[in-house]
């Protein structure tokens, strides 16, 4: 165990299992809602529809999944860096989750102020309806469909960067680094 010179105590060598299940059902609505956006396009009008329904609700639950993550960071120091991840490694895994963490909220976000000025309710999975939160406008529906859809892709490079990341950690490096995370 490190011992955490800042606070006197000592630190788990893993993330808590909080932490630790938020991590992975964020990853999977996130990875879930990117497959319901690229592969539904060419499907019928009524399927994409319901596919498109499951992603905006899922895109709240992430935004709420993330705000819950991000609150309980602020309480919880995440487990230091193995000593076998190199130096240039360490800022780079913080930038890594910096744009994680933005990503995560700017694209629930942008999403919801496309479908506000759409004129669009998104229903959360039938138990309620979320309020627009921007006036209803084509100039900003556009807008934000555009950038919505450029958040998305940047979440998909990330996330691709990521898991490939993961696991040259695993398989080539064996640094450890992933046990950290590792819910077993």
């Amino acid at each position: 165990m490190a011992t955490d010179a800042t606070a006197g105590t000592t630190a788990s060598p893993r993330y808590t299992k909080v932490a630790i299940w938020l991590h992975w059902l964020i990853g999977a609505a996130v990875i879930v809602n990117i497959g319901l956006a690229m592969l539904t396009e060419g499907l019928p009008r009524e399927t994409h529809r319901e596919a498109m329904a499951i992603h905006k609700a899922l895109g709240v639950t992430v935004l709420a999944l993330t705000l819950i993550r991000i609150a309980w960071r602020l309480g919880h120091r995440p487990p230091p860096l193995p000593a076998s991840v190199p130096a240039w490694q360490r800022p780079l895994s913080r930038i890594v989750h910096f744009l994680f963490y933005a990503l995560l909220i700017l694209l629930p976000l942008s999403g919801w102020v496309w479908m506000s000025a759409a004129d669009r309710p998104i229903d959360f999975f039938g138990l309620f309806t979320l309020p627009p939160i921007a006036a209803p406008g084509k100039a900003l529906a556009d807008t934000m469909h555009e950038r919505h859809e450029i958040l998305g892709l940047t979440m998909l490079a990330l996330v691709i960067v990521h898991v490939l990341a993961a696991l040259k950690h695993q398989f080539v490096d064996r640094s450890g680094v992933n046990a950290r995370m590792n819910p077993f």
